[in-house]
């Protein structure tokens, strides 16, 4: 009786404080004004090409919180509110817990160990989707690339009733720490670098050589196309946009990059800064280079000093919609390109390496450009995000592949650099609120999803096998077309 008139008995636990209304609400508008000043996709989600409408997104949270009885139901409605704007790195994750004085552990050198636990201290970590997306390899037809037992990469050849062949290459992750295979491959090489960093690196041009090599031998046994399942592939690194230059001997256009017009745009535009300001100081850099980077480093000054200006208001996106391509301010600076401040023919010729990847990334994998020249197909589905959806972006606005499967996963660019995540005050909810924007090749924001061209939707009924041999049937037509 004690406990249900809200008098705590003697020996009784603390009661949990009571709901608080007022405060959900003022969390509530806490999380908009987040949204307003670090949200880099909110003019987008703001527009009615988005297909989302904020005001009544808005007027459905304040509804929910007005109706709410418990904080379940509040924490419920915000999450709720976030979920309606369709991009997947937006999130409210839980508040912290109480940090414990349990000491960190040491760190272990990874070349100290052998190669299975070596590559586990590097960071390598097998998350269980090596095998194609969709089960290509049950069909008639197919044959792996090569006959290891635990390949570094899934690939084959599928032979298609009309005499065509197909390479399959299956992609489940843009970063080289997800491929164990080859770190274990590697290890003789990885434990004699010279540092950790080291190890990462030569893991990455591994991984870039493995997936060319593969490349190499489709072009070399004749294959009519190739097919890349990008399908469940939870996104990466920075290779999502460079790695596309090894599906053709044709110069590759990046995504136009753009930051947050606030301080969590900032780190990014000072990392990128830096780095082409020591290449001037630091690396002798000839006339055409010192050109390139003087250009560069003004533009990523200016960018820099913007995110201190006054920025728009866009408080206005809870009230109304305003066109994406009218003169709205989007509270975006400009960042260079999604493969670095400048991937650009003109980079190219420079002979310097060091100089030359400052400003493309992609330099990284120049031997490996053009390692396949022909016809292309990028299969996505609905987990298919981030780094995943910006290789299928560059891949279709490049005209180097035709998309198949269904619409990816409206992920898009997420965090160009790390920052402390914004808490609300009465919740302690923590926001992870996306601060970069990559523009498709039509100017549209790329967290909108990749549309497929060849669109293969899963049917009623119909299982993982079928719908796979549909997908193949599907490129058997297009490639009688083309």
């Amino acid at each position: 009786m004690l406990a249900m008139l809200g008098v705590a008995a003697p020996g009784a636990s603390v009661a949990a404080p009571a709901f608080d209304r007022s405060a959900w609400q003022a969390d509530h508008v806490a999380l908009k004004r987040a949204l307003e000043q670090d949200y880099a996709h909110l003019a987008w989600v703001a527009s009615p090409q988005s297909g989302v409408d904020l005001p009544a997104l808005d007027a459905e949270a304040q509804r929910a919180l007005a109706e709410a009885r418990t904080d379940t139901q509040a924490r419920q409605a915000l999450r709720t509110f976030l979920a309606g704007f369709q991009d997947g790195h937006l999130s409210l994750l839980d508040p912290f817990e109480q940090a414990s004085d349990t000491a960190s552990p040491t760190a272990v050198d990874p070349r100290t160990l052998g190669a299975s636990a070596g590559c586990a201290a590097l960071g390598v970590a097998d998350e269980g989707r090596h095998d194609f997306s969709l089960p290509l390899e049950t069909l008639a037809g197919y044959h792996p690339l090569n006959d290891d037992a635990d390949p570094v990469l899934r690939a084959g050849v599928l032979s298609l009733p009309d005499g065509h062949t197909v390479g399959l290459l299956r992609l489940h992750e843009f970063d080289a720490l997800r491929y164990p295979g080859l770190c274990h491959a590697l290890w003789p090489q990885l434990r004699h670098a010279d540092s950790t960093d080291d190890m990462r690196g030569t893991l990455a041009r591994g991984w870039v050589a493995v997936i060319a090599a593969s490349l190499r031998r489709f072009q070399q046994d004749g294959v009519d196309a190739v097919l890349v399942d990008v399908g469940d592939n939870p996104g990466g690194d920075d290779s999502g946009d460079t790695l596309t230059r090894l599906f053709t001997p044709q110069p590759v256009a990046s995504a136009v990059l753009q930051v947050s017009q606030s301080p969590a745009g900032k780190p990014y535009l000072d990392e990128q800064y830096e780095r082409l300001d020591d290449a001037l100081r630091n690396h002798r850099p000839n006339a055409t280079a010192r050109r390139l980077l003087t250009t560069e480093r003004q533009a990523f000054q200016a960018s820099r000093q913007a995110t201190a200006l006054p920025a728009c208001n866009l408080s206005w996106a809870w009230r109304v919609q305003h066109d994406w391509n009218g003169p709205t301010c989007r509270r975006l600076v400009p960042a260079g390109t999604s493969g670095g401040p400048l991937p650009s023919p003109a980079v190219d010729t420079l002979d310097d390496f060091l100089i030359a990847h400052r400003l493309d990334w992609s330099q990284d994998l120049r031997e490996h450009w053009g390692a396949w020249k022909g016809p292309v197909y990028v299969l996505t589905n609905a987990k298919t995000a981030s780094s995943a959806e910006m290789f299928a972006a560059r891949m279709q606005d490049n005209h180097i592949a035709r998309i198949v499967g269904t619409h990816s996963g409206g992920y898009g660019c997420g965090f160009m650099s790390a920052q402390a995540m914004p808490e609300l005050p009465h919740s302690h909810l923590r926001l992870r609120v996306p601060n970069c924007v990559r523009l498709r090749a039509d100017g549209s924001d790329e967290v909108a999803g990749i549309r497929p061209d060849l669109p293969v939707a899963p049917r009623r009924g119909e299982g993982a096998r079928a719908r796979a041999q549909r997908l193949v049937d599907t490129l058997i037509g297009d490639i009688a077309l083309h």
